[in-house]
């Protein structure tokens, strides 16, 4: 058999067997295509369940009403103190006086002549230090100072105590604990065994019994803490003590209508960031162009908001009243002065139009859009379908191609077998030329 195609004959095997190929792939192209499309149509649904994510962790700050009671708390003196509120806190004016701030306990030791080469104690004496009602212990005995220090820091079950070394000169050098934690509570208490703790000789710093904050109250009520960090003291207030007053300094809890108007602005814009993806998917010649499921989800959002929720103790009905409407390219859009004003006039009924716990607008959009982003909603459905009608286009493609392969090599032996069949009668013909030329001419 002739090994290069067309070398017999003359005849362009490849090139006829290629181009029949051609014609006999356009099935496989078609199918490729057609892949392709799913493809897009697949990831297009990606594209559009993201958005939707971003639009639900967006009504996720305003979905509850909780999310509406926004307060703000301003200290008159903030190095006296700041503060925070949160849902629970009430509007209103305190007055506090911080009469002491919280410390943490110290000790320290006796001048102490060196860090490294004078040893305290002797060999098996201990220390047991006990910090509200927990206790470890430490082999101290024999140790220098720096020693001693670093026994306490690393011991595995150090209850709350950190140990240092102040030098004032070369000849005086002293151990000093601190507790970790402020208050009476955390107190270091100490016991020794051998002569460990006289070589110390540790006294404390600060008085161990005057160690909570304190604060007056209006003038009336004394409240002591082990923290400078007090939450527990007003309903939603959690204060941060700074330091101490010889007078009252007014704290101001008021609602915070700008993180509301922050939040509603997030919405609305998260809402337009939806809606621009919804109509790229959608346009003319676009990926899901007149896709009945996107429409689907278009439609069913904008019903929510079409639809005026049950009866609710409110003054309000739609979102329109209260800022939020609709614009002619189908955005939304946010007064925020109309919205300011439903905040001074009707602020719960402004707060149950929107976060209703059955009826408001946005719980029920944050409802609806759960069922389109969850694994079987109507998006995961979509995906799955998609997904496995691309299963199904790859096993054609597979298929397709397994049977190609076999038509090309079947043409590709017929073409070789006519190569060689040419060859052999070019041969032949030039055979009988030769002969009859050589015929003597009558």
């Amino acid at each position: 058999m002739i090994s290069a195609p067309g070398i017999g004959s003359g005849l362009d095997v490849n090139s006829i067997v290629e181009q029949l190929m051609t014609v006999e792939r356009r099935p496989l192209r078609n199918l490729q295509s057609s892949r392709q499309d799913l493809e897009v149509q697949l990831s297009a649904y990606g594209t559009l369940q993201s958005s939707l994510a971003g639009f639900q962790t967006a009504l996720g700050d305003l979905k509850s009403l909780d999310a509406f009671e926004v307060y703000k708390a301003v200290s008159a003196d903030e190095a006296a103190f700041t503060a925070t509120a949160d849902s629970t806190a009430a509007t209103g004016f305190t007055n506090i006086q911080v009469v002491n701030l919280a410390e943490s306990h110290k000790m320290g030791s006796l001048a102490i002549a060196d860090t490294a080469t004078t040893t305290l104690g002797g060999a098996g004496d201990q220390v047991t230090f006990t910090v509200n009602g927990n206790a470890f212990t430490v082999n101290g005995g024999g140790m220098t100072l720096s020693q001693l220090r670093d026994a306490i820091n690393d011991a595995p079950d150090n209850t709350g105590v950190s140990a240092t070394v102040i030098s004032e000169n070369s000849g005086s050098n002293r151990l000093v604990l601190t507790a970790t934690e402020t208050g009476n509570a955390n107190a270091i208490g100490l016991s020794f065994t051998g002569s460990l703790g006289s070589d110390l000789g540790l006294t404390d710093i600060n008085d161990p019994l005057q160690l909570d904050s304190e604060l007056l109250v209006d003038g009336l009520y004394t409240i002591t803490r082990s923290s400078n960090t007090i939450s527990d003291a007003i309903t939603g207030i959690t204060l941060n003590l700074k330091g101490e007053t010889t007078a009252a300094v007014q704290l101001d809890i008021s609602r915070d209508t700008e993180a509301v108007t922050a939040s509603v602005q997030s919405f609305v814009d998260e809402y337009n960031k939806l809606q621009t993806t919804i109509d790229g998917l959608s346009g003319k010649g676009n990926d899901l162009e007149a896709d009945n499921t996107l429409r689907s989800i278009e439609n069913q959002i904008k019903a929510v908001f079409n639809t005026p929720p049950g009866t609710l103790n409110s003054s309000f009905t739609y979102l329109s009243e209260v800022g939020v409407s609709f614009q002619r390219d189908g955005k939304l859009a946010l007064d925020s002065s109309k919205l300011q004003k439903a905040v001074d006039g009707d602020f719960s009924g402004m707060a149950e139009l929107f976060a209703n716990d059955n009826q408001g607008y946005l719980f029920r959009v944050d409802a609806l859009v759960s069922t389109f982003v969850q694994s079987d909603g109507l998006i995961g459905t979509r995906q799955e379908g998609l997904n496995t009608r691309i299963g199904t286009v790859d096993q054609r493609i597979q298929d397709l191609e397994f049977r190609l392969g076999l038509r090309e090599q079947r043409l590709r032996s017929q073409f070789t077998a006519l190569d060689t069949l040419m060859g052999e009668l070019q041969g032949t013909s030039t055979f009988l030329t030769q002969q009859l030329a050589a015929l003597p001419k009558i």
